[in-house]
């Protein structure tokens, strides 16, 4: 006996799940200003080289508010420039899934990918990037110059 799938209903239960989601920071009544500080902190840790504590700032900060891309995309960067191409390629797809407009953690992705050698996924990185970045900003203009670069490396390597 087949099952019939109601899209609708899985598209709004879905919806409900993103829109009524409770992190952490909510429960303990953390701040916007505080989690912003905290942020920094991580940032910094981040551009002076100081990556162990920078991944226990972005650990904190996505386990204290799942739901903010810019957390995930912190916790990638880190995890890239360590060389867990594995764990940044995670945290850029829920950070992509938060916000698939911004084209910053597809690109990294790609980059992550390329680095292990897969050239596919790289691939298809870039395809979303370049399907769903927002061509009316110069953030999304720039970072589709950037992947088309990056494609034709990868397209003038095979």
């Amino acid at each position: 006996m087949t099952q019939q799938i109601d899209e609708k209903a899985i598209a709004e239960t879905a919806r409900r799940l993103v829109e009524d989601v409770t992190t952490i920071r909510d429960l303990k009544g953390i701040t916007d200003g505080e989690m912003e500080a905290v942020y920094s902190l991580g940032f910094n840790f981040y551009n002076t080289g100081r990556y162990d504590e920078a991944d226990k700032v972005f650990r904190f900060l996505v386990l204290f508010d799942h739901m903010n891309p810019k957390y995930w995309t912190g916790m990638g960067a880190v995890q890239q420039v360590r060389r867990d191409y594995d764990g940044a390629v995670t945290s850029y797809a829920f950070a992509s899934f938060l916000n698939l407009r911004d084209p910053k953690p597809q690109y990294h992705a790609a980059e992550c990918f390329l680095a292990k050698g897969d050239r596919d996924n790289a691939l298809s990185a870039l395809t979303a990037l370049k399907q769903y970045a927002p061509k009316e900003t110069e953030r999304g203009r720039l970072y589709l110059k950037m992947a088309e670069e990056l494609e034709a490396r990868i397209v003038g390597e095979a």
